[in-house]
């Protein structure tokens, strides 16, 4: 009898870590799920800083520009 509760228990002992395995892998998926959204959201701020620099270089070549008109005009 002895021997059959303690199967018993072992039994549920597995069937409760079997569990607990497929929570830990659940959790695992979650887990890079985020970091593919973090990697996402980093590529997204990556592509507007070089919106924003190619922006700064676009505003930097029209204040050359007015720079020589304005000298020109004033020739």
């Amino acid at each position: 009898m002895a021997s059959a509760e303690s199967l018993k228990v072992t039994h549920g002992v597995d069937y409760r870590v079997k569990d607990v395995e497929r929570k830990v892998e659940d959790v695992q998926d979650d887990v890079q799920d985020v970091g593919n959204k973090v990697q996402d959201v980093s590529n997204t701020v990556q592509d507007v800083d070089n919106r924003v620099q190619g922006i700064g270089s676009d505003v930097n070549d029209i204040s050359s520009e007015v720079r020589e008109v304005n000298r020109s005009l004033s020739l």
